[in-house]
């Protein structure tokens, strides 16, 4: 029984002289050279891509603004001629992976769009946004859901 627990602490051993740590040093230090809300600022131009909740695809030209308003709060700006989208609402801007995120979860007096909405900004300045909105046409009340791509 004594060999069989030598050989057990022998293999435990030898099992841990094999064992490394890895260097925690993998990726460096970000620096941002402004705050989230100055740095994601500007107008952004795309298209919006608007499906119905039967599935009909349409595309229009438009636009996101983002104003910096204050620590961690951006006014979003969300315009589509072709769909009559026009309302601006304040968000929670941040550093995300060398880009920025953004969005608003509470409908509330702030938020004029009246739903919540989110987004990406990436190191290059391409904007992705989506968000479903309940809009009437004709009689009948649809629901949309909006996805915009654009770049600064």
């Amino acid at each position: 029984m004594k060999r069989f627990i030598y050989s057990v602490i022998a293999m435990l051993a030898l099992g841990c002289t094999f064992v490394a740590c890895g260097d925690d040093n993998d990726d460096p230090s970000i620096s941002y050279t402004s705050s989230a809300e100055q740095g994601s600022a500007g107008t952004y131009s795309g298209e919006w891509t608007r499906t119905s909740d039967d599935g009909t695809v349409e595309a229009f030209p438009g636009s996101i603004t983002l104003t910096a308003a204050g620590t961690n709060a951006t006014n979003v700006t969300f315009t589509c001629p072709g769909t009559s989208l026009d309302a601006t609402s304040m968000a929670n801007v941040w550093h995300a992976n060398y880009g920025y995120q953004f969005f608003n979860q509470t409908v509330s007096a702030e938020n004029k769009l009246g739903v919540a909405f989110s987004g990406r900004i990436d190191e290059a300045g391409n904007i992705n946004a989506s968000f479903t909105l309940s809009q009437r046409v004709g009689r009948k009340n649809y629901d949309f859901k909006y996805e915009f791509i654009g770049k600064k």
